[in-house]
């Protein structure tokens, strides 16, 4: 199923790891880590993506966070909007991703037999993803909603408290998972205005 040039090069790992690991490199320079585990049933994938929250230009604040959830919806590929969780969720997997400061990072593990299709609706959403414009105001809604939930716990006011006390010309500082009024374009330009 890989193509591309194999990368010899030792990978270290305990004397227990019975796993195998293969590390290529595809025409496009994407690097990929190949895993063998033969103590289980399911197949997974992953993409790390080196754009996080440091990334989000001002004016714009939690705009990373947002693509992150965009980008799961449909692709050209497979246009039916969540189709991708649908399959994902009926061959008995799970999927999800997360956004940090550098890294965005997208997973799934699903039963082996229907990996294959999986991997290729996976793939599609970096290839050929879709972004209706339904689509955008439900995310920003369901990013403003994470975010008032996040309002509630302790552990996340003491975190964004340090965010907010660092050094205003460093990324860190930087509001990270955004909210409906640092999205919407309509209400962020009102707010600038006033």
């Amino acid at each position: 199923m890989a193509v591309g040039k194999e990368e010899v090069e030792e990978i270290v790992k305990a004397r227990t790891d019975k796993r195998e690991y293969r590390r290529i490199v595809l025409p496009n320079s994407l690097e990929v880590l190949l895993i063998s585990d033969p103590d289980t049933d399911k197949c997974a994938a992953s993409m790390d993506v080196s754009v996080g929250y440091f990334s989000d230009p001002d004016g714009l604040e939690g705009l990373a966070h947002f693509l992150e959830h965009m980008l799961f919806y449909a692709s050209e590929k497979y246009p039916l909007e969540d189709s991708y969780s649908k399959y994902i969720t009926e061959h008995g997997g799970s999927t999800n991703a997360y956004t940090s400061s550098e890294h965005t990072n997208y997973h799934f593990d699903i039963n082996a037999d229907a990996f294959e299709e999986a991997l290729d609706r996976f793939a599609q959403f970096f290839i050929n993803p879709l972004m209706s414009a339904d689509a955008t105001m439900r995310e920003i809604k369901a990013v403003d909603s994470e975010n008032q939930k996040n309002l509630l716990s302790d552990g996340w006011r003491m975190y964004q408290l340090q965010k907010h006390l660092s050094a205003a010309d460093h990324p860190f500082h930087k509001f990270s998972t955004g909210q409906e009024l640092t999205l919407d374009y309509n209400k962020n330009s009102l707010t600038q205005c006033s």
